[in-house]
């Protein structure tokens, strides 16, 4: 008895309240999508039903033929030089890949993704040439390394059940000479130098069986072919010329024409998976383009002839890319026919898998690669619409009569609405969800939590997705442009009806190398009427870009002020009122350059030139960088705060009742610079507080023996950085806060001219994990508590109070009642990583790149969205949700007591009546 008494204490004891999620919460608010990036090997499996890709960011999957799901997923490495440089699929069930930067090989098993083994090529000199290629049982890999006398082959092949490594002894190769194409063609090795005429060939296990062929014989005209190899797992190779594609099969007399005839349009080749193990090899799928179509051929090698009843036309999604990979699939349906299945992946990193009928899925890859997010609100529902017309100025009829009539028509109208919605289902009579909108329709919703998502991609892809649901709403593929250098402004949103919305895109031509503008509806993603189908080519190149503030006159619209190479100021729209508006501004209009490889920054004013042109002037010129030509050292982040950041407070109050007003310079932005080889100290970053407008440095601050990343949050008078610091192996979190003092020098207007010198309080952190990723939280009045959200290499996000990282915090034995009055905590040099501020629970999001914040309608809610190799998509609410009710609200229990204090007030006013009425009769 005393033991469980004693063990029911301990219980008791270790019990604590936590704030989590519950159950019916997960997939509420947020949704999670998973990705794989751009497709640059992609197998078949034996049965058809699963195919093994490799992409670019280093990722090793198995997708579903029936579904395009992932089945598992392996992201091999975060480097950006490391990528999975050929893919084989062994005959045991096996699958092996070749990764780079280190050089890894490494076995898994297909239909469970669990490693065998993995074994590090470590090379003391690179190789000049390096192949990789399989045997039934082993992965071979082929180099060709300097020697004294030449060049040597050297043959490595690596057991693909235990991964043993057998090198075989080196050899000769007299005729090889640098810049030769090799491809190994297993066991060939066949090799083309662009300036020879012939084709060498050499068994890799018996080099003295070294052949040359001259092209001549194979009816090529020397100079103008290109070595391509077919399938690294079957003897084909491909010559081709500008005008002609021909086939070979790899033999030990040579090189056998196969396929008779190929079109000189053919742009990929496949060598099929076939369902028959005995018929591997004997087919081979091209892919044609004929003007803007494509069709799939397949060919029977052996009979020699084009199987016409098998091949078909290609129908790709409108907004794809160009194919420039194909892996196809072969099987004979129950009636004897031959069929086939392809899989392409396109310029646009979309992978595509269908039949000669249709195409059965897609998957959007292009959305591991995000460039810039932005959020914008979707129009007005019906009835809301109708309710702006009833109320706009311009309407033809006045008066008592008028208003009448458009009061008794604009209520029809909705009552029509109303029951056609009904009808079809899209709204009920039951209590809607917490977002209060429709799930279906694109409408603004009360709380502004139901916005669309357009997301640009590093190939020029712009999607626009759904905040409720994550789907894709629409997508276009932008033509012609160099999406190198690629920005997003949205000029109006529809708001402001009846007004339609606008967003551009500046970005430069693929042909001109100018810039180019494409003006965009944001919500149907159909082109603006500017320009030739939305696209605007401008005779100049962009350095600079400004969204300016809309007013009445400019009807909402944010006018794009462009700096070209002259400092030349331009407007888009060029209109008459964004030109005038943007004249008027003139006077306080400051643009800054940087340059991100010299380190330069230069400031310009602007001025009114004529009655309707404007000009620059070059204001100040700042150098950050060192002048050692040893030391390699650039800006790595420039960072303002957010154009839409409202703060609330101007000052924290003290505890003697005193105001400490904060140091809030609209015109100051962060500058990060980041150095290596410095003959003290390998690595360090600069941090810079300037202010754009004078070029003054407000504040700068250094940091020696650290390492990237480096993460910069810059918001109202505070700014927060990350860095890995060298010396102690830890990540650490670096704090400013900057104050004017007691006394506010001007609280009507900020002028850089007369700011004062502010006070800088700062202090620092360590934080226990690795940061991939930093934004901060704000909302629509700036009311609400600041949190700090981390992206975590592990893929966790984390919602960090910003109290937390307060550079006043004193150490525990300098703190004072005054300070805990203030809310200031003790300083503890640790940081604390609770699980229940992990706001994506257990929905990992891997490799996180960027996190990107709105505020909604309600204060207390902000939009939170997250991108990596997965994307997602949550709320957060830093100060609870104080705005609203919570889910969990008791409707029916307030409904019966209202009823109930209702009908007892009806009850007590009768017999109140009643007891008056025998009171009178006394």
């Amino acid at each position: 008895m005393k033991t469980f008494s004693f063990s029911l204490c301990i219980v008791f004891i270790v019990i604590q309240r936590i704030h989590g999620l519950y159950e019916d919460q997960i997939g509420k608010f947020d949704w999670r999508q998973q990705y794989i990036g751009k497709v640059k090997h992609a197998i078949f499996d034996s049965t058809g039903k699963k195919i093994v890709v490799g992409t670019e960011e280093n990722t090793l999957a198995l997708l579903h033929a029936g579904t395009g799901k992932i089945e598992w997923r392996h992201l091999l490495g975060n480097s950006a030089k490391s990528k999975i440089t050929s893919l084989f699929l062994l005959g045991n069930g096996k699958v092996a890949s070749v990764s780079s930067s280190p050089t890894i090989v490494r076995v898994f098993d297909v239909s469970s993704g669990i490693l065998q083994w993995e074994t590090a090529v470590a090379k003391d000199i690179q190789p000049v040439v390096c192949k990789w290629a399989v045997s039934k049982r082993d992965v071979i890999s082929v180099e060709i390394n300097p020697s004294r006398s030449g060049y040597d082959l050297l043959l490595s092949e690596y057991s693909s059940v235990s991964g043993t490594e057998n090198v075989a002894p080196a050899t000769e190769l007299p005729w090889f000479t640098p810049g030769t194409n090799c491809q190994l063609v297993f066991p060939h090795l066949v090799c083309l130098h662009p300036q020879d005429d012939a084709i060498n060939i050499v068994d890799i296990r018996n080099s003295d069986s070294h052949q040359r062929i001259e092209l001549q014989n194979l009816g090529i005209t020397v100079g103008a072919d290109q070595l391509v190899t077919l399938g690294v797992t079957k003897n084909f190779v491909s010559l081709r010329t500008t005008d002609t594609f021909s086939l070979y099969k790899v033999t030990d007399e040579g090189l056998q024409r196969t396929g008779g005839e190929w079109s000189g349009e053919t742009v990929l080749v496949s060598v099929p998976t076939v369902k028959d193990a005995e018929a591997q090899g004997q087919y081979m799928a091209a892919l044609m383009k004929r003007e803007k179509n494509y069709s799939v051929r397949i060919y029977d090698l052996e009979a020699d002839q084009v199987l016409d009843d098998v091949s078909g036309d290609l129908k790709l999604p409108n907004q794809a890319g160009e194919p420039d990979l194909l892996s196809t699939f072969l099987m004979r349906k129950p009636n004897g026919e031959l069929s086939y299945r392809y899989a392409i992946s396109t310029t646009d990193n979309s992978f595509h898998y269908g039949s000669k009928k249709e195409v059965y899925w897609t998957r959007e890859e292009a959305l591991t690669s995000i460039v810039q997010v932005e959020m914008v609100d979707l129009p007005v529902s019906s009835i809301e619409a109708s309710i702006e017309e009833e109320f706009g100025s311009d309407q033809p009829l006045s008066g008592i009569f008028g208003h009448t009539i458009r009061r008794l028509s604009s209520q029809f109208r909705q009552l029509l609405i109303v029951a056609q919605q009904l009808v079809a289902g899209q709204i009920s009579l039951v209590r809607r969800d917490a977002a209060g909108s429709n799930n279906k329709a694109l409408e603004r919703d009360r709380f502004g939590l139901h916005k669309l998502i357009l997301i640009l991609t590093q190939p020029g892809k712009l999607f626009a997705m759904d905040t409720l649901s994550g789907r894709i709403v629409w997508q276009r593929l932008l033509k012609n442009v160099n999406t190198d250098k690629v920005r997003l402004y949205v000029q109006r949103t529809s708001i402001h009806y009846p007004l339609e919305p606008q967003c551009t895109i500046l970005t430069k031509s693929s042909s001109s190398n100018q810039a180019v503008l494409f003006v965009f509806h944001p919500i149907t993603g159909e082109p603006a009427q500017f320009g030739s189908e939305g696209y605007v080519n401008l005779d100049y190149n962009v350095q600079q870009a400004l969204l300016l503030p809309q007013n009445e006159e400019t009807e909402y619209m944010k006018p794009l002020l462009l700096l070209d190479e002259s400092a030349a100021p331009h407007v888009f729209p060029p209109t008459e009122s964004a030109i005038n508006h943007v004249i008027k501004l003139s006077n306080n209009l400051f643009m800054f350059v940087a340059d991100t490889k010299s380190c330069v920054l230069r400031g310009y004013s602007l001025a009114k030139n004529t009655a309707d042109h404007l000009s620059s002037a070059a204001v100040w010129q700042l150098q950050l960088c060192s002048s050692s030509d040893s030391v390699e050292e650039e800006i790595v982040s420039i960072v303002s705060r957010h154009p839409e950041e409202k703060v609330f407070s101007q000052g924290r109050v003290l505890a003697d009742r005193s105001v400490l007003y904060k140091y809030l310079n609209p015109n100051m932005v962060v500058v990060a610079t980041a150095g290596a080889n410095h003959p003290h100290h390998r690595g360090y970053v600069n941090l810079y507080l300037i202010d754009v407008v004078s070029g003054a440095v407000v504040f700068s601050t250094s940091h020696r023996r650290v390492q990237p990343p480096y993460h910069v949050v810059y918001a109202e008078n505070w700014v927060v950085y990350s860095y890995y610091n060298e010396k102690y192996r830890r990540t650490e979190l670096g704090s400013l806060e900057l104050f004017e003092g007691q006394t506010q020098s001007n609280s009507t207007a900020f002028s850089s001219f007369t700011a004062p010198q502010p006070l800088v309080d700062r202090q620092a952190y360590i934080y226990p994990a690795h940061i991939s990723a930093m934004k901060d939280t704000f909302s629509e009045q700036g009311m609400t508590a600041k949190h700090i959200l981390l992206g975590l290499t592990n893929g966790w996000i984390q919602e960090l109070p910003r109290v937390f990282l307060d550079p006043r915090r004193p150490v525990v034995a300098a703190a004072t009642p005054e300070m805990r009055e203030e809310g200031i905590m003790p300083y503890l040099p640790e940081l604390p990583v609770p699980a229940e501020a992990i706001i994506n629970y257990n929905q990992t999001v891997s490799n996180i790149k960027s996190i990107y914040v709105t505020p909604s309608s309600l204060e207390s809610t902000a939009l939170v969205f997250v991108c990596g190799s997965d994307i997602f998509f949550t709320h957060v609410t830093p100060s609870r949700t104080f705005d609203v009710l919570n889910d969990d609200f008791e409707y029916g229990f307030i409904a019966l007591v209202l009823i109930g204090l209702t009908l007892a007030s009806f009850i007590t006013k009768r017999l109140a009546g009643k007891k008056s009425l025998r009171q009178a009769w006394k």
